[in-house]
Order: C-alpha cells, then sequence, then structure tokens
C-alpha cells in the first residue's frame, strides 16, 4: 500500500471522533488494534465505546489535523484537539499495515485557549 493510502484509516479514525460514527471503527482499525497511550482499550468494541462516552461527556470535541506525513507503515499526525472549551495539541504516530491502523502512539502538549 502506498504512502498516501496509509493515510485514509488515519483520517476515517479522526472523523470516527469527530462524528460519533463508531461504525467507522470496523472500517479503519485492525482487530489487534493497539493504542499504546490507552492500553485498557482493546478492541473496536471498546474504541467504540470510548468514542461515546467521550462525545457524550464532551458535545463539543473535535480534532482538527493540522499535519499529516506518511512513510512506510507509519503515518504522523499533528493535531488540534477541542474539548471542554479548551484546546490542547496532539500528536500520533500510527502504524498501519493492510489498510488497517494496528498501533498508535500519543505525545500531547497542554495550551488552554
Amino acid at each position: 500500500m502506498n504512502i498516501e493510502a496509509n493515510k485514509a484509516p488515519v483520517r476515517g479514525y479522526i472523523e470516527m471522533w469527530n462524528t460519533g460514527d463508531v461504525a467507522l471503527a470496523d472500517e479503519v482499525l485492525a482487530t489487534d488494534w493497539v493504542d499504546h497511550a490507552h492500553p485498557e482499550v482493546v478492541g473496536t468494541d471498546h474504541v467504540k465505546q470510548a468514542v461515546v462516552k467521550v462525545r457524550a461527556a464532551f458535545p463539543d470535541f473535535h480534532i482538527t489535523i493540522e499535519q499529516i506525513i506518511a512513510e512506510g507503515e507509519l503515518v504522523a499526525v499533528r493535531a488540534t484537539v477541542l474539548r471542554g472549551g479548551k484546546t490542547s495539541r496532539v500528536m500520533w504516530l500510527v502504524r498501519v499495515a493492510e489498510g488497517k491502523m494496528r498501533e498508535m502512539w500519543t505525545g500531547s502538549e497542554s495550551s488552554p485557549t
């Protein structure tokens, strides 16, 4: 799969969080999905539950992609997250294989605005 195609599941994952369309989880996440920042979230069902809980608690929740780059299986995303009227900056490194997200690592920097 080419590097541009590897960005598609990552964009779909962010769309899922922005819209609450949890059906996207099955399209963009591998069954062996691992989020290293949230190891308690195992599998697509737990991701779906997390999306529903976060969106219920923070109706304004929104992720804005500022930059997305890819090389090989890795996709890097720099984004701004709006939650509860506050924004923070976040960076994700995602491993994509066979058209689905397999692993994600998170780094963040709080910057209330």
